[in-house]
């Protein structure tokens, strides 16, 4: 298997495995061992959380947030 799909794959698992990440909405992106996440969160706390989860991946090289945090509709 190409060495950039089994890191995409690890870095799934264990975005799948860490509570603290779940119901986010992301999407992985690997190239050369250069991780790109993108898609949205509940918050910044999350985002933190999705990143810091991705880094504990020993094969990424690098890592590209682009994850955004959904807006929260106003209270009228």
């Amino acid at each position: 298997m190409n060495p950039d799909m089994e890191l995409r794959h690890e870095v799934f698992a264990v975005l799948n495995w860490d509570p603290a990440v779940s119901g986010a909405d992301v999407d992985v992106r690997v190239e050369n061992g250069v991780v790109t996440l993108t898609g949205q969160v509940t918050g910044l706390a999350m985002r933190h959380a999705v990143e810091c989860a991705v880094r504990r991946v020993q094969s990424v090289k690098s890592l590209v947030n682009e994850l955004t945090v959904r807006s929260v509709p106003e209270k009228s």
